[in-house]
């Protein structure tokens, strides 16, 4: 396949950061997750977000992966009959899957 025939979620470097990217597409427009970034300083990281979903954004927010926490309201899982599971995660799922099993 080229260049894009390699692992693209190979564990980071001990020097990488995982930043989670939210952006706000107009000043009416609640902020979004947009994605996120690795990078070893906050500095990098914001450069690296306004290359990759700053092109339509009036705000872009930057957040530590590891400080940041989901929460959600038990109603807002998935019946369980409709899929194939609880689409909620217990804490060790989100660490998990946020660090992609990088330690903490």
């Amino acid at each position: 396949m080229g260049q894009l025939d390699h692992e693209v979620d190979a564990p980071r470097g001990a020097t990488s950061r995982e930043w989670e990217v939210f952006v706000r597409e107009d000043a009416t427009e609640p902020l979004t997750h947009a994605g996120s970034v690795s990078a070893p300083a906050e500095e990098v990281a914001h450069e690296q977000a306004t290359k990759l979903f700053g092109h339509a954004a009036v705000a872009l927010w930057l957040c530590p992966a590891d400080e940041t926490r989901r929460y959600q309201d038990e109603s807002l899982a998935l019946d369980p009959g409709e899929s194939d599971g609880d689409a909620t995660m217990d804490e060790s799922e989100m660490r998990a899957e946020t660090l992609r099993g990088e330690d903490a």
